[in-house]
């Protein structure tokens, strides 16, 4: 009886505690409800939540810097010269017999007609062309015309002045006779030519032009900063004319030039581009003679990317008591050569000097609290398939 009364009044007590239990924690409840949101914030938020944070997602690792940089270039020098060969420029005139026939025989009956033409091609500048012959024989008058205009009509007894022409690049002469009336009906006209000429002042323009190449590094194209064409022009002044110089088919410069002096030109970087780069010298008239010829260009430095991140203050104090690891991993094209670089992380250098295709680092020490910069600065060229700066725990249940 006794035993079971005891049992029966520890009921009530247990029964009291739980209810305790429930008031006191709804007490606790109403007190952080009726809290201001900043204070109900920092209650709220635990070390889990600013670690979950930390890691971004999946456990081991938060990443910082995740980049292609590609190919980063060295400059081994900052002034490049291309010289070209010296040469010649010069138009030539000379008197010429452009056109030759021994004889042309034309004439007009009742019966017909008998013409003669000929056709003659230009290919070089002429001037003062004239067409001569002399009469064999002849009756009626003498017809001739350049491709199709009249340029002649009338009777000659045996020598004529030469006529002066105008020569097209392609003209087609024709010799022909009037036609006889058709009161003579048993009359004919004719002439008889004999030593028949075209003739004129050539202006040679074989060696009025000159082309130069010159070959350009893509990094020297790329990075240009600005460029001159310099040379030495030996002529004399009272015999020639201007001399053009075109760069990739665009004028550079037209002028005539200081005999015995040497020239200069500023030119647009924009115009030159990486490989084949043709220099065209056009010579108006008269011989010049080109030498020390230059293109000197200079480039600008390179500028190499910088990449930017930041740690809070949880973070770096984690990084500085070694709960947090900082990792960079550099991932290079695998070419067995020599990969040389420095890496700037904020005030601080490291090296970079392997010929293997990874190259990994902790640079703890070199991160700061707040806004942090990388940048890589290559003494070889290097071709960096991926750049990545990564945070890890040390143990994974400290990131938890």
């Amino acid at each position: 009886m006794n035993s079971f009364g005891k049992r029966g009044q520890g009921a009530p007590s247990g029964s009291n505690a739980s209810i305790l239990v429930i008031v006191i924690a709804a007490f606790i409840i109403l007190y952080i409800l009726f809290l201001p949101k900043g204070e109900r914030d920092k209650i709220l938020t635990t070390d889990a939540s600013t670690a979950a944070k930390l890691v971004a997602g999946k456990l081991p690792g938060s990443t910082l810097i995740n980049e292609n940089p590609g190919t980063l270039t060295v400059l081994k020098s900052k002034e490049f010269d291309h010289s070209l060969p010296s040469f010649n420029l010069f138009t030539k005139k000379e008197d010429a017999v452009l056109k030759s026939i021994d004889s042309v025989n034309v004439g007009a009956s009742r019966s017909g007609t008998r013409k003669r033409s000929f056709i003659l091609v230009v290919t070089d500048k002429v001037e003062n062309a004239k067409l001569s012959f002399t009469v064999n024989s002849h009756k009626g008058n003498l017809i001739i015309t350049q491709n199709g205009n009249e340029v002649f009509r009338g009777e000659v007894d045996s020598f004529t002045e030469p006529l002066s022409i105008e020569l097209e690049k392609e003209n087609v002469f024709e010799f022909s006779t009037e036609p006889v009336p058709w009161y003579k009906p048993f009359t004919e006209n004719s002439y008889d030519l004999r030593e028949v000429k075209i003739t004129g002042t050539v202006e040679r323009l074989d060696n009025k032009e000159a082309v130069q190449t010159v070959i350009l590094g893509t990094e020297e194209a790329n990075l240009m900063d600005s460029a001159t064409l310099s040379y030495f022009v030996d002529c004399s002044l009272k015999d020639v004319g201007r001399l053009d110089i075109y760069l990739n088919s665009n004028l550079l410069a037209s002028k005539v030039p200081d005999c015995g002096s040497p020239e200069k030109w500023q030119v647009d970087p924009r115009d030159l581009r990486g490989g084949k780069n043709e220099f065209r010298f056009v010579a108006g008239e008269g011989t010049y003679l080109l030498d020390r010829l230059l293109l000197r260009t200079k480039l600008k430095e390179p500028i190499f990317p910088i990449y930017f991140f930041s740690l809070n203050n949880t973070v770096f104090r984690r990084v500085e008591n070694n709960t947090i690891n900082s990792t960079l991993n550099i991932m290079f094209l695998d070419d067995k050569e020599r990969k040389t670089a420095t890496i700037e992380i904020n005030s601080q250098k490291t090296r970079v000097d392997t010929r293997q295709a990874n190259f990994s680092k902790n640079i703890d020490s070199f991160l700061v609290a707040g806004s942090n910069f990388l940048r890589i600065v290559p003494e070889t060229t290097l071709n960096i398939i991926e750049l990545k700066l990564l945070l890890d725990c040390r143990k994974a249940e400290e990131c938890g």
